[in-house]
Formats: structure tokens, C-alpha cells, sequence
């Protein structure tokens, strides 16, 4: 059974975490590197932009669901229950990429460059999901 039981669920816990990473190293580095990469997860389907070039004013980065949003210089593709893996820290992205979980077309060199920034918003995933009683779901 996939972790997020729908994609309104996954979209919420997403949205929550990037409202409050916004002060984050890893905002700041989107947005120093001013690149913008969509996830397109399936199961549950959900397409997410994270847009380092434009974001709103008094934000690091801009974010945007579904099919909103700038053109992404990267995109990545993977399964709902491999983005938590991702965005909780306990993925190692580039042997995901090597094994086909994550599916990249466009800069990845850039966008791999911005690993090394993930610990701090990845922190803030694992309080969303503790906070919502989702502690057991965390990779």
C-alpha cells in the first residue's frame, strides 16, 4: 500500500513543508542556483514545481501543483513512496537514478549539485509528517 492514500494528501504534506523550508538551505540554494525542477510523482499522481528563478516576493523559492508553474530546466519522475524516501533524507538520489527509480530528463548535473543542501528541508518533512501522527511512515 502506497504511503499517501491520495493525491490531495501528499499535495497537503508537501505544501506544509515547503511553507515552512522557506528559510531553509536548501531554498536558498534553489534559489542561488536559480533553477527550477518539477517532481512528477505517480501513485499518488501529483506534479509538483519547486522555481528557484521567480519566487514570490519575501520567499527563497516558489512552488507550484499540478500543471502550474515556469518550464522546469529539470524534471524528475518517481513513485509516490520513493519521494518520501527522497524528501525524509534516506534516499541516495544518484543510485536511485542509476537503478531507474527516479526517471531525470534536463540538467540533473545541476540539480545534483543542490543534494548536498537536502538535510535541512528534509528535517522539516519528517516534523510535517510527526506532527500528522506519520512518524511510522518515514523511510
Amino acid at each position: 500500500m502506497a504511503i499517501f492514500a491520495n493525491t490531495q494528501e501528499m499535495q497537503d504534506v508537501l505544501q506544509a513543508v515547503l511553507e515552512r523550508g522557506q528559510d531553509t538551505d536548501t531554498a536558498r540554494g534553489l534559489a542561488k542556483a536559480g533553477i527550477v525542477i518539477a517532481f512528477v510523482y505517480t501513485d499518488p499522481d501529483l506534479r509538483l514545481v519547486m522555481d528557484g528563478k521567480s519566487p514570490s516576493e519575501g520567499q527563497a523559492m516558489g512552488y507550484f501543483f499540478g500543471e502550474d508553474g515556469p518550464t522546469p530546466d529539470v524534471t524528475f519522475t518517481l513513485h509516490g513512496d520513493v519521494g518520501n524516501r527522497f524528501w525524509s533524507g534516506k534516499l541516495n538520489v544518484p543510485q536511485a537514478l542509476a537503478r531507474g527509480q527516479i526517471k531525470a530528463q534536463g540538467s540533473i548535473a545541476k540539480a545534483l549539485k543542490l543534494l548536498p543542501l537536502m538535510p535541512s528541508i528534509s528535517q522539516v518533512y519528517r516534523d510535517v509528517m510527526t506532527e500528522r501522527g506519520r512518524a511510522g511512515d518515514l523511510a
